[in-house]
C-alpha cells in the first residue's frame, strides 16, 4: 500500500546541499536567474561528457547535474514563486518545490536526469519553465491541465 507523500521545508543539510551547488554555479558564473547562462552550463557539461578527450568520472557528472538541477529549482522559485521542500513516500526523501498558491510539487532532478538521458540540449530548460508556467495559471485558476491530477 502506497502511503500518502509527506512534505517539510528543507532541513538545516538539505538547505546546505542547496547552498553549496548554488555557489558553486556561482563560482563557475552561472546564475540561476539567467536561463541561458543555465542551459550553457548544462550543454558544456553534456559536451564534455561525450568527448574522449574530456571524459568526465560519473561521481563528478552527479554532482555537475545536481548543481544543474539546484539552479532549474532556484529559477522555478524565481520566476513562479515556488520554494524548496522535502517529499517523503515510500520510496525515501527527494528535493522539489511546492508550488506556494497550490497544491503542486516538482521535482526538478528527475527533470534534468530525464533530459541527460535522452541527450537533450539545454534548450529545453526555457521550453520545460514556460510549460511549467502555464501549467501553474491552469492549476491556480482551479483548472487540472492535462497530465495533472489533483492531490486528495
Amino acid at each position: 500500500m502506497t502511503e500518502q507523500p509527506e512534505m517539510h521545508p528543507l532541513s538545516e543539510p538539505e538547505q546546505e546541499w542547496v547552498r553549496v551547488r548554488r555557489e558553486f554555479a556561482a563560482q563557475e558564473g552561472v546564475d540561476h536567474l539567467d536561463l541561458d547562462a543555465v542551459a550553457a552550463y548544462y550543454d558544456g557539461i553534456l559536451a564534455r561528457s561525450v568527448s574522449e578527450a574530456e571524459a568526465l568520472d560519473p561521481d563528478e557528472l552527479a554532482v555537475l547535474l545536481d548543481v544543474v538541477a539546484v539552479l532549474l529549482g532556484e529559477h522555478l522559485g524565481a520566476r513562479h514563486g515556488m520554494q524548496w521542500v522535502t517529499v517523503s513516500d515510500d520510496e525515501g526523501p527527494a528535493l522539489a518545490l511546492r508550488d506556494t498558491l497550490s497544491d503542486a510539487v516538482v521535482f526538478p532532478q528527475p527533470a534534468v536526469g530525464q533530459a541527460w538521458n535522452e541527450q537533450v540540449t539545454g534548450a529545453w530548460l526555457g521550453e520545460y519553465v514556460d510549460w511549467l508556467g502555464e501549467q501553474l495559471q491552469g492549476i491556480r485558476a482551479g483548472d487540472r491541465p492535462d497530465g495533472v491530477a489533483p492531490q486528495d
